[in-house]
């Protein structure tokens, strides 16, 4: 094969990819636009011709994760997955290694066939209560919850978009797409490397971390939240100049930034007062805010703080209202948006008592405050909120269970429908897209998911980042620059054979996943390791295997992967916590897929 030249083209893709690389990598920017910018770059440089701009658009991989999102929201709201949730918490019983193991298996289980951040989603309040009644730290079982997803999502084709990336690029190539379980060996392999790893090294390498999710204890919210810290009581004087004012016409959270969590007026109680409420001479405020917030209040409006708090936060639980802990998913609509933005208390009919972020709360000052994928936020309202806020796709509720899925009786149809698209795909009824297509629409017409729900379930973000940076795929092989890399990595190790450049390829992958993600990782590598696998006479199956099964192993950072940043809040993580543990479970996985993939392909 000759060797490829060095051309303008071949140039220019490199500086494309190298500057789209940086970007992704500080964040400042978000992907789907950074890779809509990398497409008109292409096109308006003429390295890419109209249809294959759009070519991602339509792209068999493209619409076989969207319907796959469809049918992992047919299970969830049917409540299939919750019903495992719930086995998991009876067959635990009070062992931590029973609920380690038995977490990891049944999550990586739902990843091989739905989407694995909706899989670890459903089963994170089942796991946070198994560990609450064995009185085990929640850290201890949620980091193996959402390495488990990851391991799952190994098992099958559709258990990530980076095996049907992977498989796409290889059959764009000229060969045979991967079969549904043509990834189970090397899956298997590496879940039970992962699950003997963590449970060997539990003790050492799973942090022991309060707060967090702990406060989802009925009881002891506040405690976790320390919103004891906070909270201030103050009467109204007749004096005062906030007598026969409404809260909203006062401006107390507007300019002084202070909550005002409950009133007592004659020994009535009214919990999260709305803001049309008018205050009395004599109402007894409950406070939420930081001192300096309460000597400014004092001084401008004449109140009188009390030493001692007398009703404290159990007030809070006056009536039928209570508080419960919910997580925000990485891929919510609502990430970078301010509580006053979205008017929660209004929308949700709750109120925001605090956030758990970076390993504390914050609980002063939360409606300017941008809220971040895989925050906790401790929620107060009454019972018809909580329910509305865990039909909400934005939220994991944190106690929620099976029986509360709004279409519980569909589940057993729900199950049907996954069972014939597995079959379908086992037979070769039709392609992976045409199959989750169908899938999907079945999951609507019979009632397992709403057709708004689906909409929903569709992460758009991700789809169209997907379908934007496939047209660089695919400029990196018409270009050569695919052929070129594949030429300079092979010049210094393919002397020592196919191995050796195997070895590369998974580690560098492994790398790239880290730094931008699974997704652009999977569809900027494969070509390059197909066109070095042919280089080297090996097999390109090889090397496409290797690199979708190295994107899916986003361990060590919490931002490799949306599955671990959904229990970062509610385990009280630290980066470094994911590094310790994350590191070690990629590079022994990582060495097993190397090790089967040599005997299997008989390098």
């Amino acid at each position: 094969m000759p060797e490829p030249r060095v051309t303008f083209e071949i140039a220019f893709v490199l500086v494309v990819t190298v500057v789209a690389l940086l970007l992704l990598a500080l964040g400042r920017l978000s992907p789907d636009l950074v890779a809509f910018g990398v497409l008109l770059v292409l096109f308006f440089a003429g390295v890419i011709t109209l249809e294959q701009s759009l070519s991602g658009f339509s792209n068999q991989a493209v619409i076989a994760v969207g319907a796959i999102l469809v049918i992992s929201a047919g299970l969830t709201s049917t409540g299939v997955a919750a019903h495992l949730g719930a086995w998991i918490r009876r067959a635990a019983g009070n062992s931590e290694v029973r609920l380690i193991a038995l977490t990891m298996a049944s999550v990586a289980v739902l990843s091989a066939f739905m989407n694995s951040v909706g899989a670890c989603a459903v089963l994170l309040p089942a796991v946070v209560a198994a560990a609450r009644e064995m009185n085990t730290p929640v850290s201890r079982v949620l980091m193996p919850l959402a390495y488990g997803s990851l391991l799952g999502a190994m098992l099958t084709l559709v258990g990530t978009p980076s095996n049907i990336l992977a498989s796409g690029v290889l059959e764009q190539s000229g060969y045979e797409p991967f079969g549904l379980f043509e990834f189970a060996p090397f899956g298997a392999l590496a879940l039970l490397l992962g699950i003997g790893l963590i449970l060997l090294t539990r003790r050492r390498l799973l942090p022991v971390r309060g707060g967090g999710a702990q406060a989802a204890t009925p009881g002891v919210e506040h405690q976790a939240y320390r919103l004891d810290e906070r909270l201030f009581e103050a009467v109204v004087p007749a004096d005062s100049q906030l007598a026969g004012q409404s809260l909203m016409a006062a401006g107390i959270g507007e300019a002084f930034g202070i909550a005002v969590l409950a009133i007592e007026r004659e020994g009535n109680i009214t919990v999260a007062p709305a803001p049309g409420e008018v205050l009395l001479a004599g109402d007894y405020l409950l406070l939420g805010a930081r001192e300096a917030d309460i000597d400014r209040l004092r001084q401008v409006h004449a109140l009188q703080v009390q030493d001692r708090v007398r009703l404290g936060a159990d007030a809070l639980r006056a009536g039928s209202l209570s508080m419960t802990e919910l997580v925000l998913r990485p891929r919510s609509g609502l990430v970078g948006q301010t509580l006053e933005d979205i008017d929660f208390r209004d929308r949700f009919g709750s109120t925001v008592l605090g956030i758990w972020r970076d390993g504390a709360p914050r609980r002063t000052r939360l409606a300017k405050l941008a809220l971040e994928g895989g925050d906790a936020l401790l929620v107060h309202g009454p019972p018809v909120a909580l329910r509305q806020l865990r039909d909400t796709p934005d939220f994991v509720v944190l106690t929620e269970d099976a029986e509360t899925a709004p279409r519980a009786r569909r589940a057993p149809v729900a199950v049907a429908i996954l069972l014939l698209f597995v079959l379908g795909l086992m037979l070769n009824v039709a392609p992976v897209a045409i199959m989750g297509v169908a899938a999907a629409a079945v999951m609507v017409l019979t009632g397992c998911v709403t057709m708004d729900d689906a909409r929903s379930a569709v992460e758009w973000r991700a789809i169209l980042l997907i379908a934007a940076m496939l047209p660089l795929a695919e400029a990196m092989q018409t270009t050569g620059t695919a052929a070129f890399l594949a030429e300079r990595s092979t010049e210094s190790l393919g002397t020592f054979g196919a191995l050796p450049v195997l070895a590369g390829v998974l580690l560098l992958t492994f790398f790239f996943t880290h730094v931008m993600g699974n997704h652009v990782t999977a569809v900027l590598m494969a070509p390059l390791a197909i066109d070095a696998a042919v280089r080297m006479g090996a097999d390109p199956r090889m090397f496409a295997l290797g690199v979708a099964l190295a994107a899916t192993s986003g361990f060590a950072t919490p931002y490799a992967h949306p599955g671990n940043l959904l229990v970062m809040g509610p385990a009280n993580y630290r980066f470094g916590d994911f590094v310790r543990m994350g590191l070690p479970l990629g590079l022994v996985t990582l060495a097993g897929s190397f090790i089967l993939l040599s005997l299997i392909f008989g390098v």
